[in-house]
């Protein structure tokens, strides 16, 4: 087949996280699989701009990435030169696949494929969900549906929803307009693993056996403050805090780092990415993801990829995997139950291990992008589940 995906920010992005590391999987999972694979996206990370060529397309993993910059107004991401080039490619395509909600680019090319009677795959990345309409900008979300998206998703071939989660949230919306399918994200564990020596790099000062980590973009949806408060009331545990912190909460939290006799509970070390990411999860006891809501939960596929157990919240996509390792796994979004929860499972080094045996051995069977690529080029031919 001949894919085309748009995504609005793309390696090297790494501040954006999660939906720009599953965009990058699946790509490279499709293009693995003999399909020919064509991103377009845009240059921007965060205020600046990525040093990428804008003129040709970059392979990356056998993927080709189009990028394209932006002008003003620059919050919706605004680029007739995205714009030119989708009118150029799309004809020529089986299937396109628009991620995110929001952003001028995404309707802009979704209505290109619908002239061109190209199939359309709309991936809304948990924008969607009740709680991200209702939150920040709801009146212009609301209008922005009406006037962009609403169209769109009717006229899509499939809505692909990344979590059973996910999914519940457009139906209650009522923008389950399309036929809706639930994929979630892949991931494949680091060949070689993290050696120990890479592990002591970021772990080396704090003992096994207190080791919690929480990676996520420090933001309130994401609960970091939550993580805080419930690391500082377990004298047992130590949480290392990797991420970007695009919207200032670094210094806001750092009081609350310490615990009343002193003694520090947290601290933040950075965005991690590559090697260094995968040594921080696997050298963890715990990952701690006490998300307000998440349409998947990467950083948590991640962490059991390479065999370290998570503790997440309801409005975790990624939960009902985690439901199935260990329902104790899955808390009430509180600072005593998400401290409770630690407290035991730090103090069970055996059940942490087997738990996370067990999870690195489901990921690997069932969760790899090679088989989650082969559900999706399913979805974009139509075939029945």
């Amino acid at each position: 087949m001949r894919v085309l995906i748009f995504a609005p920010n793309y390696l090297p992005a790494t501040r954006y996280g999660g939906p720009v590391r599953s965009t990058h999987g699946l790509a490279r999972g499709l293009a693995g699989q003999g399909h020919e694979v064509h991103v377009l996206t845009t240059d921007v990370d965060g205020s600046g701009r990525l040093d990428v060529p804008l003129d040709r397309p970059v392979e990356m993993d056998g993927v080709h990435v189009h990028y394209r910059p932006i002008i003003p107004p620059r919050r919706i991401y605004f680029s007739p030169a995205l714009a030119r080039l989708a009118d150029e490619m799309v004809p020529y395509m089986d299937v396109v696949h628009v991620n995110g909600m929001f952003l001028w680019p995404g309707p802009r090319i979704a209505r290109a494929a619908r002239r061109a009677g190209v199939a359309l795959v709309v991936s809304p990345r948990g924008m969607l969900m009740p709680e991200m309409i209702a939150g920040k900008s709801r009146l212009v979300k609301q209008a922005w549906i009406r006037a962009f998206e609403r169209a769109n998703l009717a006229g899509a071939r499939a809505i692909h929803l990344t979590s059973a989660g996910e999914a519940e949230g457009l139906r209650k919306t009522g923008l389950d307009l399309a036929p809706c399918m639930v994929i979630g994200n892949g991931v494949d564990a680091p060949d070689p693993a993290p050696t120990p020596a890479e592990i002591a790099a970021v772990w080396g000062d704090v003992p096994a056996g207190r080791r919690v980590a929480f990676l996520a973009r420090l933001d309130w949806t994401k609960g970091v403050d939550l993580a805080i408060d419930a690391a500082r009331a377990c004298p047992e545990v130590y949480l290392r805090i990797a991420g970007y912190d695009q919207i200032g909460l670094r210094e806001a939290l750092l009081p609350r780092t310490r615990r009343s006799d002193g003694s520090r509970c947290a601290e933040f070390v950075g965005p991690l990415d590559g090697r260094a990411k995968w040594a921080f999860l696997a050298g963890a006891d715990m990952l701690l993801a006490p998300s307000v809501r998440e349409s998947f939960g990467m950083s948590v596929a991640e962490a059991l990829a390479v065999g370290t157990p998570a503790i997440v919240t309801p409005g975790v996509g990624i939960r009902t995997i985690l439901a199935e390792l260990d329902p104790e796994l899955v808390e009430e979004r509180t600072e005593e139950a998400l401290a409770e929860s630690l407290l035991e499972w730090m103090r069970n080094g055996p059940r942490r291990k087997a738990v996370g045996q067990r999870a690195a051995s489901v990921m690997a069977d069932r969760h790899g992008w090679h088989a989650a690529a082969q559900r999706m080029v399913s979805l974009y031919r139509g075939e029945p589940e």
